[in-house]
């Protein structure tokens, strides 16, 4: 495999998928079981979501510049053109709803790890 497929982005973001599948089976095995430990979990995540918060707006920007330099156009029936556009704005209306709950799910993370403190602390 060269070495800019073993990158891409889509192997990257199926790979932190498979990562937080493996981190629910771990939880979910009772691997789990103090504290400080969720509290770090709960910090990692804050982050991710976090990361996620300014990943989906340069997807979205990545999906406009396509559509307006035409790499990105729409097969099928009808008029290409105004299909194109309807589905370019349907993806990025969806984007800017998910940057939202990524937005709202980071501060809930970030009031979960303010919530245990003091029960992660020796």
């Amino acid at each position: 495999m060269n070495p800019s497929t073993a990158s891409s982005p889509s192997l990257l973001a199926a790979d932190a998928g498979a990562t937080v599948r493996r981190l629910s089976r771990c939880v979910g095995d009772g691997e789990l079981d103090s504290p400080a430990e969720m509290y770090r979990v709960l910090g990692a995540l804050r982050l991710l979501a976090a990361d996620l918060t300014h990943l989906l707006p340069a997807l979205q920007g990545r999906l406009e510049d396509g559509l307006l330099s035409g790499r990105v156009v729409r097969r099928g029936g009808g008029d290409p053109v105004e299909a194109t556009w309807d589905s370019v704005g349907e993806a990025a209306r969806a984007l800017a709803h998910a940057r939202t709950v990524a937005l709202l799910m980071t501060k809930e993370l970030e009031n979960s790890q303010v919530a245990l403190r003091d029960l992660a602390t020796p």
